[in-house]
């Protein structure tokens, strides 16, 4: 039976908010990073340390000028899957960026789908190039280590967005420095994705299933710890073992699909990525919309159709926006300001019947602001 929703929840957040995007991400004296306290963070004469970002300042590769209108720079950015729609806003956001810079912008990953491997490759080619400036993801916490070490030796700056499967204390390990990181705290996130299903489920339900597409990734992984806890922290409802629907719109949608029939007594389902839609898919198919609550993940114009139509009735953003434009200000303040990147969190956005008309609305000017950067 449900016990405690979104509003009531909130307060339990606390705890998680001051987690970046590893799973230890405590600073100790001349660290950086952040670290959350069990008080929520508050301090004030409370007993408890507040949250905090210890900046490293490490120099720049660069002259500082500040007598002189800055020039021109070349940043990449890379990421572990150029082959969705999803990263349609960052790379606006990045164009913006550079446009009002007067730098030069590329973004590039594997164009067939997720892959660490082909990602490093590509990073690879990219430090072998030479740009000013590279933000990038790190999807696992070693297959990255050679070529970002290699990027610094070779004075090219780094700074991460949308997946980092390393605390603060680890980079610090392998590159003498945390690398800032602008997206979501995957666990929080996943938490205020659980509290939403709690807050659309009937007062009898219970069992939900939380699904992914790739069991490997980390951020996935994260986000479905979250929603998990959330729901079983908050409520008495059972959670299934996780569903691994995969990136493949038919077979994903057939496995949700064949799920549903399989446990009839299922009273939602809730996705961690931006194939969320397929979900919206597989309930509309088998006519449950008014038996089974969907949600999940991303902003992407399937999951919002499905919100619209109501096969779904929430999904989770995580602001891809700022996770293009804010990196590349980042670079600039640093490379030309002398002033360090650091962590910057994008929260957790959650649309639903209230606000779909506004977000699909925004969601379809991304693809027109690529046009406009001829990107």
């Amino acid at each position: 039976m449900k016990q405690l929703g979104a509003v009531a929840a909130v307060g339990g957040l606390g705890g998680l908010a001051g987690c970046t995007q590893g799973d230890d991400s405590t600073d100790t004296a001349g660290g950086g990073g952040t670290t959350g306290t069990d008080d929520g963070g508050n301090g004030g004469g409370s007993g408890g340390a507040p949250e905090y970002q210890l900046v490293q300042l490490n120099p720049p590769p660069t002259t500082l000028d500040f007598s002189s209108e800055p020039g021109s720079r070349q940043i990449t950015m890379v990421t572990h899957d150029a082959s969705t729609s999803f990263f349609d806003p960052t790379i606006g956001g990045l164009h913006d960026a550079a446009s009002q810079l007067g730098w030069e912008a590329t973004f590039t990953g594997p164009s067939s789908g997720f892959s660490v491997q082909e990602q490093v490759n590509i990073l690879d080619s990219v430090v072998d190039s030479g740009p000013d400036a590279i933000a990038t993801t790190i999807a696992d916490p070693a297959a990255y280590d050679d070529v970002i070490s290699r990027a610094l030796e070779n004075d090219i700056p780094v700074v991460t967005y949308n997946t980092l499967a390393l605390d603060r204390e680890q980079m610090r390990e392998k590159y003498d420095r945390a690398l800032a990181y602008t997206g979501q705290d995957q666990v929080a996130a996943g938490y205020v994705c659980g509290l939403s299903m709690l807050d659309n489920l009937p007062d009898d339900a219970s069992r939900v299933t939380p699904g992914l597409s790739d069991p490997g990734h980390s951020a996935l992984s994260a986000r479905a710890e979250g929603m998990e806890m959330a729901v079983q922290q908050n409520s008495d409802i059972e959670v299934t073992d996780r569903l691994n629907y995969t990136g493949d719109s038919n077979e994903g949608v057939s496995r949700i699909e064949n799920h549903l029939t399989a446990n009839p007594d299922l009273d939602g389902i809730m996705g961690a990525d931006a194939f969320t839609w397929f979900i919206g898919n597989a309930i509309a198919n088998q006519g449950m919309a008014d038996s089974v609550v969907g949600g999940g993940f991303d902003l992407t114009a399937e999951t919002l159709e499905h919100i619209n139509s109501g096969n779904l009735k929430y999904t989770t953003g995580q602001d891809p926006y700022s996770q293009g434009y804010v990196p590349t200000m980042q670079m600039f303040a640093y490379m030309d300001r002398g002033m360090p990147p650091k962590d910057y969190p994008t929260g957790a956005e959650v649309i639903d019947e209230s606000n779909i008309e506004f977000a699909q609305n925004r969601s379809g000017g991304w693809g027109q602001l690529r046009e406009y950067h001829g990107a």
